[in-house]
């Protein structure tokens, strides 16, 4: 028990140290041209044996034609790995997850769309917040931190994006959705 409490100790303390990082743009950035649909593909198959342990089916949807990022991927498989990791904590078993990417007008959009648990309208604004928990005792139980989505949404800003959620909710499920700019930055 208590090598338990001190992996995720500091587990915490790596994901606050992250976080910090992130929010204040000092996180560094090895940005190059990558291929979303391999991203969308590699971050879905780290996840499938958790994915399969739950019962939870993955599928992963790409647009004909996206075209290659100016991004770091690898803080970029990181926005999709939380993605995917909250919307596992959140989606009963025989439930399904479901990461679509496609063209939003000169951004390129990647959802991570759940049938799961849903998110209360008054919780919408604040999930992006560290620390919050729609329901704590649930994510307790499940050993969220209610820091992910926080990590996520810094390391899209940093990469000139947006992060939002839309759900109907409670029992509806919920939609992530974060854009990046197509266009590779002129001061890169």
């Amino acid at each position: 028990m208590l090598r338990d409490q001190t992996r995720r100790l500091v587990r915490l303390s790596d994901d606050v140290a992250a976080l910090t990082q992130a929010e204040e743009s000092s996180v560094s950035m090895t940005c190059c041209f990558i291929d979303v649909e391999r991203l969308a593909r590699r971050c879905a198959a780290a996840a499938q044996e958790r994915y399969a342990a739950k019962k939870v089916a993955l599928r992963v949807r790409v647009a004909d034609g996206l075209p290659r990022l100016w991004v770091d991927e690898q803080r970029l498989s990181q926005v999709v790995g939380n993605l995917l990791d909250n919307a596992l904590r959140h989606t009963p078993s025989d439930g399904w997850v479901e990461v679509n990417c496609f063209r939003d007008a000169d951004q390129l959009a990647i959802a991570v769309i759940d049938s799961g648990h849903g998110i209360g309208a008054e919780h919408l604004p604040r999930v992006f917040e560290r620390f919050y928990r729609v329901d704590a005792a649930r994510d307790r139980e499940h050993g969220g931190a209610g820091i992910g989505l926080a990590i996520a949404k810094a390391l899209v800003e940093a990469h000139g994006g947006t992060i939002s959620v839309t759900s109907a909710g409670p029992g509806t499920g919920a939609a992530f959705t974060f854009t990046v700019p197509t266009a590779r930055p002129r001061d890169e």
